[in-house]
């Protein structure tokens, strides 16, 4: 991946493509959603306190809950005395009131409500701490090196820390993991027992393609803000990291989208499992091999470049059983113009065990006069 952007890079300066803008924010990153990579970035793995961007992570856990049967949107739970007394921002839940899931994730993912947030954890596992188990687990399993989760709310406490990518990566997940769930994250408002809350993403009212996905604020960690837009079939996620204001969250933010989108194309090339060439297999069980990526594969190109990019598959020869599912027996070249743009893993896309001792003779002779 390392030797895609570096090419991407030299490509770009030669052609006097525009440079990314002057963003303001401590930290910031913008990936295209469907591809995962990084289009631009500044001090994207400073470990840095999240703030409330935490809480996407307590709602990526939480949905899986939702999913798996073990909660329910319509469930009513009760708001036990810590939460209602929890520092932070809250909807003033009181002790002992029975309150939706539904309610509870919109008072979390608007208001960034402590109490809302506390209250939900402890009736997915008890209590924070063990929830806050899960939440370190899914990071490790997500890819998130930078991360480590001490509470479910943000709020400021030593060795709490993320970073913009991982924070990106989060956001991602959440968007490709819970698609019948976005409207959570793109709600602008919660009126609840007579008081109304607006979601501290602005952008929400002044890009009608923005569809989420969190805004947070705590002193410790500035105004910080994962932003996620839809502009025809591109989609792309910005995360800042300790803006000064609101004002620059929002503005460095709607900066990042607009030159991803204004730069960029993502052109879905290939499905996950989608079989892209049939190769040969010595002393296999079987003589072929079907191979493929283990996920949707995107190429990134600059914006109207995609009719002069070129693939070439490149595989590993000999193939020899036994093979794996998922192992790299290949990969697919591309370049534009005549420039490399990368070489991205291809896999098996099932297993092949070793043949007999009468077919293992045969295809060593084969593979002997191959030579």
């Amino acid at each position: 991946m390392k030797i895609f952007w570096l090419a991407l890079t030299l490509l770009f300066s030669a052609a006097a493509w525009a440079a990314p803008p002057v963003a303001s924010s401590r930290a910031w990153i913008v990936i295209d959603a469907a591809s995962g990579r990084d289009l631009a970035s500044q001090q994207a793995d400073l470990p840095l306190a999240p703030g409330s961007l935490t809480q996407m992570m307590t709602a990526y856990v939480l949905l899986g809950d939702i999913r798996s049967g073990k909660l329910r949107l319509d469930q009513t739970v009760t708001v036990p005395q810590a939460a209602a007394v929890a520092d932070g921002a809250r909807i003033f839940l009181k002790p002992g009131e029975k309150v939706s899931i539904d309610v509870l994730l919109r008072g979390m993912l608007v208001e960034s409500a402590s109490d809302a947030t506390l209250t939900l954890v402890t009736a997915a596992d008890g209590s924070e701490a063990a929830f806050v188990e899960r939440m370190n687990r899914e990071a490790r399993r997500l890819g998130m090196t930078k991360t480590r989760f001490v509470n479910a709310t943000g709020l400021a406490a030593p060795g709490h820390q993320s970073s913009v990518r991982d924070l990106a990566l989060l956001a991602r997940a959440l968007l490709r993991d819970f698609p019948g769930q976005s409207a959570f994250f793109g709600q602008k408002e919660l009126a609840f027992q007579g008081v109304t809350y607006y979601n501290g993403n602005r952008l929400l009212w002044r890009d009608d393609t923005v569809t989420g996905v969190k805004a947070g604020r705590t002193p410790q960690a500035g105004y910080c803000l994962a932003a996620s837009a839809q502009r025809g079939d591109q989609r792309r996620i910005a995360v800042v990291l300790d803006a000064r204001s609101d004002a620059q969250r929002t503005q460095d933010a709607l900066k990042l989208l607009n030159y991803a989108f204004e730069t960029f194309d993502s052109i879905p090339l290939y499905r996950a499992g989608q079989t892209i060439k049939i190769v040969n297999v010595y002393r296999g069980e079987r003589a072929l091999l079907r191979i493929g990526f283990a996920q949707d594969f995107h190429a990134v190109v600059p914006r109207g470049a995609a009719s002069r990019m070129k693939a070439e598959l490149v595989t590993r020869q000999p193939i020899v059983a036994p093979v794996r599912k998922g192992e790299q027996v290949g990969s697919l070249r591309l370049t534009l113009d005549g420039q490399p743009l990368g070489d991205y893993p291809l896999v098996a896309l099932h297993d092949v065990g070793v043949a007999g001792i009468l077919g293992r003779g045969w295809d060593s002779l084969r593979l002997f006069f191959a030579k």
